[in-house]
């Protein structure tokens, strides 16, 4: 009998595809060496001209011209001339999402936005896992001192407001390399720990442990020999849930300007560059967001689906 992939693997996969193929596939998110007014925020489906510039670059502009003295490019006001030669032919191209203010493919944008984006929120959430793991491994195994001082910690960090925390961890951690996937892991790990207490507990019950136990075993080596491979299955389905709770936050974090790298690309940032340009530009916003959207619910089926799976193995 084949067993069957958790219910949303699908979509995680495409996400993965997302992530680590689509720069290359996208092309370059730079802006344009020439980009005048008409051609600065183009709607989605528009086809530009666009031509490499010797000096570097490229112009881009919905009717140009190459020439022996440079580029020619119509404006609303009439034909253009630009000093910068051409380095190769015209090509037209179609910009699915458009472009943004400064004349941007928003699609390549996006699909390079969206590995950062994803993988900080699985290395956060990764993070998270095994803080909490540990965390709660302890306060299930530790002695009682310990594990109320555990608890005490635990509680304190659920008390404070979510977002508040984050934004100040970001700001101390901003400047460190990968600080804001530690500073979303520091402040998303207490689900976690409580999951893996309970799941430890349960298991401290079970003769195999009481076993090991009698036989003189230390709490450290019966909690990583016996008791981490049973609370396996609650991290496999914590895990795309932690995700998508942190690529939710990742992307609040960057669309309030608290992650400290002003040019990282990223959802969050492209959606607040676009904030400004609704309604009449209202795809530079819209196509972040809604990826955005998209890849929080495919991580929560997966989550889901994880979690029948691993109570159906049981």
């Amino acid at each position: 009998m084949t067993r069957r992939l958790p219910r949303g693997t699908a979509g995680a996969l495409a996400l993965a595809v997302i992530a680590l193929a689509g720069p290359w596939l996208a092309g370059s998110p730079a802006a344009p060496a020439i980009a005048p007014a008409a051609a600065q925020l183009l709607p989605p489906l528009s086809i530009a001209s666009e031509v490499p510039l010797a000096g570097g670059g490229f112009a881009r502009a919905p009717r140009l011209e190459a020439t022996p003295d440079g580029v020619r490019v119509a404006t609303a006001a009439g034909w253009r001339s630009f000093p910068e030669r051409a380095a190769g032919p015209v090509v037209e191209r179609r910009l699915l999402l458009g472009t943004d203010q400064q004349g941007r493919d928003l699609l390549a944008r996006t699909l390079h936005g969206a590995r950062r984006s994803l993988l900080l929120a699985l290395l956060a959430a990764a993070l998270a896992l095994g803080l909490g793991t540990a965390v709660g491994l302890g306060r299930a195994t530790a002695p009682r001192a310990a594990s109320l001082a555990l608890g005490g910690l635990i509680d304190g960090a659920l008390g404070l407001p979510r977002l508040l925390l984050l934004l100040a961890l970001a700001g101390a951690l901003a400047r460190v390399p990968l600080g804001i996937a530690l500073a979303l892991a520091l402040g998303g790990w207490m689900e976690t720990a409580r999951a893996v207490e309970a799941g430890a507990r349960s298991l401290l019950a079970r003769p195999f442990v009481a076993a090991a136990a009698a036989a003189g075993g230390a709490r450290g080596w019966i909690a990583t020999r016996h008791l981490l491979p049973g609370v396996l299955p609650v991290l496999a389905a914590l895990l795309p849930l932690a995700a998508a709770e942190a690529v939710l936050l990742e992307a609040t974090l960057s669309f309030l300007g608290a992650t400290g790298s002003a040019g990282a690309l990223s959802w969050g940032r492209i959606i607040a560059e676009g904030r400004a340009l609704f309604p009449s530009g209202w795809w530079v916003a819209a196509f972040p967001g809604l990826l955005l959207a998209l890849s929080a619910l495919a991580l929560g089926r997966l989550a889901q689906g994880a979690a029948r799976a691993t109570r159906g193995a049981s």
